[in-house]
């Protein structure tokens, strides 16, 4: 009988390379940029401003107006005001001017599985990709972390040059050893509240498997400055198990590893209930700390759950 997670042990043996080359960077954007309004229906989510503002125009409030300047869309002149002063003037649009994405990428160990398509983190890096070049095709800025043995802090950046070392930084190939002290995240919730512009999109790209109830206080403070969504990344495995006889699981986080019958239904009905219990859990903790909780699947294409978030 075909089993899934036998694909584990291929992902791990390929760690050396690179989560995303710079071809399929390359390619992730040019779908970003080739996309149609009508495949999307408009988002009432921070991620509306992220993602579908490429396809909905300019339809924003206008907020001032200036001396145009080299690069501005000529569709944004004002001329009146051009005609009146004789300098050429462009609009300014409230949302243009305040816009920017901060993103939290995880690819610490507990990201490094995949039971079928890709790792964890490959899709996180994936994820960010998608969200940055439809940020800056709006002119957005993007800034952000990546959280592996240490956390690397990105600037914010308005031009493609300046945001691909964070892209990079998600879709370089995956540390071999682990930390002497591993990365939580909750620890890091200050140091990004501090980073991240004040009103920002701020997207956690991770599993999530550190949030706590303690960390309530927190996220409750994040969603107050930030426009925060969690992108809730999952591995088909972590739901369920497939009947596929004794399989080696091995904990990437301790490096623990344990023998399982998975053709016993007792093991699978407690483990699946054991997963529900954990999902629910995190998802009444982020609704009470006001920050929207979106799956997001490893062995599904990406794009397509991005443009389908309810």
């Amino acid at each position: 009988m075909w089993c899934p997670y036998l694909n584990h042990t291929m992902h791990h043996h390929a760690q050396q390379e690179a989560l995303l080359s710079t071809a399929e960077l390359e390619q992730l954007q040019q779908r970003v940029l080739h996309r149609r309004p009508h495949q999307s229906r408009p988002l009432d989510t921070p991620y509306a401003g992220v993602f579908n503002s490429l396809h909905r125009g300019h339809g924003m409030e206008l907020h001032d107006v200036r001396p145009y300047q080299p690069g501005d869309d000529i569709r944004h002149m004002d001329w009146r005001a051009t005609a009146r002063s004789g300098k050429a003037t462009s609009k300014v649009f409230l949302a243009e001017r305040q816009r920017s994405l901060f993103l939290v990428i995880d690819r610490r160990p507990s990201m490094q599985f995949g039971s079928r398509v890709e790792l964890k983190a490959t899709t996180a890096a994936r994820c960010a990709a998608l969200l940055a070049f439809a940020a800056l095709a709006t002119r957005e800025r993007v800034a952000g972390v990546v959280l592996d043995n240490e956390a690397q802090f990105f600037s914010s950046s308005q031009t493609l040059e300046g945001t691909l070392p964070l892209l990079q930084a998600a879709a370089a190939p995956l540390k071999t050893s682990a930390p002497s002290t591993p990365l939580v995240l909750n620890a890091l919730f200050e140091k990004i509240s501090h980073a991240a512009e004040r009103g920002s999109s701020l997207m956690f790209i991770s599993d999530l498997h550190d949030i706590e109830e303690r960390d309530q206080p927190a996220l409750l403070d994040i969603a107050s400055r930030f426009d925060a969504m969690a992108l809730h990344i999952i591995d088909p495995a972590e739901e369920k198990l497939d009947a596929c006889g004794k399989i080696r699981v091995i904990s990437p986080v301790s490096g623990n590893s344990h023998i399982i019958d998975t053709n016993n239904a007792a093991l699978r009905a407690a483990y699946a209930e054991t997963m529900q219990q954990r999902r629910r859990t995190l998802t009444q903790l982020c609704r009470r700390s006001q920050l929207p909780l979106h799956p997001l699947y490893n062995h599904r294409n990406t794009l397509q759950q991005l443009t389908q978030l309810p």
